[in-house]
């Protein structure tokens, strides 16, 4: 039971389809149905369900899959260890997070960290959902996680909180920019760009336009943050974003944020987490390290 078959089970309970795993995993289906067929023979019970659309883990899959999570922490985790005792950092961090954060300030600290530590290898992980997130780290897939209302969770502990308002984001020359109160209702007769439905702020939009009684007639969606962003840099186009989402735009003057004076969007809480057992390794640290700073440094 080595390391790259417990790899092969646990990528096959993670799609739930023979075929979908084989392909992430660059083999055929046919090899890897092998070597799984080869693990329950060896384990001596069935690991999954064979369901008519999907394969579902059996009590005997979940205990094995389990292991499997835990090796492959142990291994990374020796790993860096052993790179330390050598006096250089290798080895990989991974973070999960929201594809929008990625865009913001948290580019450039990835950039300025890889830039520092060229050995290391930095994969951000974007993640759908702050339960996709907190998944990932609970399960020691991902070394940090950064989301907007991740809940605190015992297997999770939290860095860093920053509650961040949502309002409208124009472009510098904009006429809402003249407002000393700017209302919702103001910014209707503007084009406004949207996220679709799959992005988290397109659902927050709506829940606040429908409890000012107001109409959302998007002029633009997208499911980019930086499409929505280019747009809004554009010219004429608004659109409702939080200034940690637009710090680096703003940081340049290219985007100005302004604050509604109802309260029709939430208040959502922007969380960096790690796993509460266990000890990052040093780089996964710094990095984290960098991000909370930055995250301070805006609260403040």
């Amino acid at each position: 039971m080595n390391q790259k078959t417990l790899r092969f089970l646990e990528q096959v309970s993670r799609y739930g389809s023979m075929r979908k795993a084989a392909e992430n995993l660059n083999i055929s289906s046919s090899a890897l149905n092998r070597q799984i067929l080869a693990l329950e023979e060896e384990v001596g019970m069935p690991l999954f369900e064979r369901l008519p659309r999907k394969l579902r883990l059996t009590a005997a899959g979940e205990v094995l899959v389990a292991h499997a999570q835990a090796v492959e922490r142990d291994y990374r985790s020796t790993m860096g260890r052993i790179a330390a005792l050598k006096g250089m950092e290798r080895g990989t961090i991974r973070l999960s997070t929201m594809g929008g954060l990625i865009y913001g300030p948290l580019l450039a600290l990835a950039c300025e960290f890889i830039r520092q530590h060229s050995r290391m290898l930095v994969r951000v992980e974007i993640q759908p959902s702050p339960e996709a997130i907190a998944a990932r780290v609970m399960s020691g897939e991902s070394d940090i996680g950064l989301g907007y209302n991740i809940l605190p969770n015992p297997g999770l502990r939290i860095l860093q909180t920053i509650d961040v308002e949502i309002g409208a984001v124009v472009s510098p020359d904009h006429s809402l920019t003249q407002k000393s109160a700017l209302r919702l209702s103001d910014c209707i007769q503007y084009p406004i760009v949207t996220g679709t439905d799959t992005m988290a702020i397109r659902s927050v939009m709506d829940h606040a336009f429908a409890s000012a009684e107001l109409p959302l007639q998007p002029t633009v969606e997208t499911d980019s943050i930086e499409v929505i962003k280019q747009f809004a840099m554009s010219g004429s186009a608004i659109t409702f974003l939080n200034p940690f989402d637009i710090s680096a735009e703003m940081k340049r003057g290219a985007l100005i944020w302004l604050p509604l004076v109802e309260r029709y969007f939430p208040i959502p809480s922007l969380r960096l987490v790690v796993r509460s057992k266990g000890v990052l390794e040093t780089a996964a640290a710094r990095l984290a390290e960098n991000i909370k700073s930055q995250m301070s440094a805006y609260s403040g």
